[in-house]
């Protein structure tokens, strides 16, 4: 007899890539399979691991039959989600990476989010661990925030992220973007149309450790970053109808010992503070900030452009501010020197004008 019973699609996939995890991959696994919202598959794909995380892995199919296990040689991470989205049965799909720790709420509160806003992907705020850096990262809220801070890199922490499956099914990640794939995906939903938000609050303890990423890693993903980043410039340039002659110079901020023309820098940024209200224009001011940290050695006038800009779309400068963007320019400070690189962490997330 043939039976006519429905095989039930659970709502949410949760794409899990691996490689190598075994020292971690427990505590990631135990922190999706204790979510308060239970209707899930964990689509797991060993990418040719040569530790134990394969074993890891199998102990928990054994214990909960929403583990799904593929393992093969090495493909490289876009592959490897593009094949667990493929598999993917879900209505959305949420990332998890193999070394981080989702909070038990986080499916719950992300499609309560996706449910009240309408949007098809939503992120949240992240906490580090495991190293000195234990910051919260706080990320735009607002789709227009978002789409705005775009511009200058990725708002969202790719582990934390839950998208409508069949849209991301259609983009897919780009193998040629590998190390900055998240951010290609990012900009290219945007140009899309999809509508994106993040759950202002910590969903995802993000773990800091000295192996995720090498030297030479981490200069492939910034050029490949800065790559992106071009493409999406040039394209709402194209939308507003804007001379892009001046975004060269923008982009420019972040490579060394490259002369920047600080007028068509303003000029930029400008354009993109008057497409901007409320939450977008306080996000791109702080963006703008730092671009004006790493021009001030070259700027004379520096600080009085900073505060003209900042009078004009938000509130008088800080003092505090004043004076390191004086301190650069009086030392001649350059992003690429041993100071700067320093205090960064100072002048990067210093957010007060």
């Amino acid at each position: 007899m043939t039976s006519n019973t429905l095989i039930k699609t659970p709502l949410i996939s949760v794409v899990l890539p691996i490689y190598n995890a075994g020292a971690f991959l427990a505590e990631a696994l135990d922190s999706i399979l204790n979510q308060t919202v239970t209707d899930f598959e964990v689509i797991a794909i060993d990418d040719g691991s040569t530790d134990s995380s394969l074993s890891v892995l199998q102990q928990y199919e054994k214990k909960d039959s929403r583990i799904k296990i593929v393992t093969r040689a090495n493909k490289g991470l876009a592959n490897t989600l593009n094949e667990a989205l493929t598999l993917a049965t879900g209505e959305w799909i949420a990332r998890m990476d193999q070394d981080d720790i989702a909070l038990p709420h986080r499916f719950e509160k992300q499609l309560a989010y996706l449910k009240s806003s309408g949007a098809d992907m939503v992120g949240s705020w992240v906490k580090r661990f495991g190293a000195a850096d234990k910051r919260t990262v706080k990320l735009p809220e607002s789709d227009n925030a978002i789409k705005m801070a775009l511009l200058f890199g990725s708002p969202f922490a790719h582990p934390a992220v839950m998208m409508r499956a069949a849209l991301v099914k259609e983009l897919r990640y780009e193998h040629r973007w590998d190390k900055a794939e998240d951010y290609d995906l990012w900009v290219r939903a945007a140009i899309a149309g999809w509508k994106m938000a993040n759950v202002p609050e910590v969903l995802l303890q993000y773990r800091v450790h000295a192996t995720q990423i090498s030297t030479a890693a981490s200069n492939r993903q910034m050029q490949l970053s800065q790559g992106i980043r071009k493409i999406y410039w040039n394209h709402i340039f194209s939308l507003w109808g804007k001379d892009k002659s001046c975004i060269d110079s923008v982009l420019n901020t972040r490579a060394v010992a490259v002369k920047t023309d600080i007028d068509e820098i303003e000029t930029a940024l400008t354009e993109v503070l008057l497409h901007c209200q409320g939450e977008a224009r306080e996000v791109v001011l702080g963006h703008a900030l730092k671009i004006y940290f790493r021009v001030a050695a070259d700027c004379p006038d520096i600080v009085s452009r900073w505060t003209k800009l900042s009078n004009q779309f938000s509130t008088p400068p800080r003092l505090k501010t004043k004076i390191m963007l004086g301190g650069l320019r009086l030392f001649k400070i350059r992003p690429e020197s041993k100071f700067f690189i320093g205090v960064r962490a100072t002048l990067i997330f210093l957010q007060a004008r």
